[in-house]
């Protein structure tokens, strides 16, 4: 079949004519500059975990590195995991086995074994610049400063501030609003600069328990596959860790009396299992499961099950969008005025800054002396275009405005000179548009 389809490359323009639709105007930009105050050396540290624990079980690795923290500040002083590596201020000719008793997935014990330091790396200021994996090195410190601040908490690549949750409700939607940020690494002509954006949180207060039990007769096969064909692909957080999971089914012929596994080298049941690992009793021991579907360190499929009881969905349901006095609420924090923005972004510099701190371990502020790093809004003005109002002709060289327009479209022109504006998240959207 012959397609009469073409597809748009990019427009090549001269910038000279972008005066004819834009106002050129200095902006305000949210990217930070990294200053170094002091020659930084970092040693990179190797370690394999026994029994493995695979590359994608990030959560592992990271109760590991908690409970063993101690020990390995010993060895080490103040240090922090990425991936497969440990890394240090100090370098350690010969590191020590370290051991940590852990109990998760029924295994006793798991062993970290560090090897002789494999990367010696010195930092300073001008590295940041042209060396990529030294920037490497800077997004992984910032991120540890980030993790020492007892406000935060972590979700991939969010985090969000605990102490600045809001609870949003109305009187068929409750939710709990996290204010938060994500920051990245932003090359430009000018330099590379940490890229700071707001980016929130909601979870919603009802359990996924109570959005089930809105159906009605849920023992029918044909109400069940409605839950199902909601929920799956849905993102939930459980209530007990600070972290997220997809939802691959609902499993209606199974509930927490009679799902068991093996925990601690013996078998139990969700029951049992929650009352002993996170001090929770379940009221509801006929309700059906979560299943989330994962793969083992050898590739091996394994299923997780959930109670309902104790997850909440994440994100918004259509009843919350359908609600305007809901979502005109949701608009003071989430709609903000470019003042109140930048006044928010620029918020993220307290943060590495704080100077509270859990015991044995120290502050941001500290943290951030330590490593010699501060960051700061960048002195360097950027140039931004804002469009101009766009004109509409009509039959008769009439000009009409875009919100006036109600009439139908009757005949198409072919137009010789045009731009089109889009996000750079929807370039494929925009190639999309087609001459035939």
């Amino acid at each position: 079949m012959e397609s009469n389809v073409e597809f748009l490359g990019k427009p090549k323009i001269n910038a000279k004519e972008l005066n004819y639709i834009m106002n050129k105007k200095e902006v305000y930009a949210n990217l930070y500059e990294i200053e170094i105050t002091k020659e930084l050396q970092l040693y990179q540290y190797p370690f394999t975990v026994t029994p493995p624990i695979g590359n994608a079980d990030i959560r592992i690795r990271e109760k590991l590195f908690k409970y063993s923290y101690k020990k390995l500040k010993n060895i080490f002083d103040d240090c922090f995991i990425s991936g497969d590596s440990l890394y240090s201020m100090k370098k350690v000719d010969e590191p020590k086995t370290v051991v940590c008793s852990i109990y998760l997935k029924g295994r006793t014990e798991y062993t970290m074994e560090f090897n002789k330091f494999e990367t010696q790396r010195t930092i300073k200021q001008e590295d940041i610049q042209k060396d990529p994996l030294s920037k490497q090195f800077i997004e992984m410190i910032i991120k540890d400063i980030l993790r020492s601040n007892k406000k935060l908490e972590f979700y991939k690549g969010v985090f969000v501030l605990s102490n600045k949750k809001k609870t949003i409700e109305t009187d068929n939607v409750s939710i709990t609003f996290y204010p938060g940020f994500t920051t990245s690494f932003m090359e430009t002509d000018r330099g590379n600069f940490l890229n700071v954006t707001l980016r929130n949180k909601i979870i919603q207060n009802e359990t996924i328990l109570e959005y089930i039990n809105q159906y009605k007769n849920i023992k029918d096969s044909k109400t069940q596959k409605n839950i199902q064909d909601d929920l799956r692909k849905r993102s939930f957080k459980v209530c007990y860790a600070k972290r997220n999971y997809i939802i691959s089914d609902i499993i209606f012929d199974r509930n927490p009396k009679t799902q068991t596994f093996n925990y601690e080298g013996k078998t139990i049941n969700l029951i049992d299992y929650y009352n002993q690992a996170h001090k929770l009793k379940i009221k509801d021991v006929n309700q059906p499961l979560i299943l989330v579907r994962k793969t083992d360190p050898q590739g091996e499929p394994i299923n997780l099950y959930f109670v309902p009881e104790f997850c909440s969905l994440a994100g918004l349901e259509d009843d919350a969008v359908k609600d305007g006095y809901f979502m005109r609420e949701l608009a003071k924090y989430t709609k903000l005025e470019p003042k109140d923005r930048v006044n928010k972004t620029n918020e993220f510099l307290q943060l590495l800054s704080d100077e509270e701190h859990d015991k044995d371990k120290k502050s941001p502020k500290e943290k951030s002396e330590l490593y010699g790093i501060k960051v700061k809004p960048s002195s360097q003005l950027f140039t931004g275009y804002y469009m101009k109002e766009t004109k509409l002709i009509a039959g008769g060289n009439k000009t009409v405005k875009s919100k006036d327009r109600t009439f139908p479209v009757l005949e198409k022109v072919n137009m010789q000179n045009w731009l089109c504006f889009y996000e750079k998240n929807n370039y494929n959207d925009a190639e999309a548009y087609i001459i035939i």
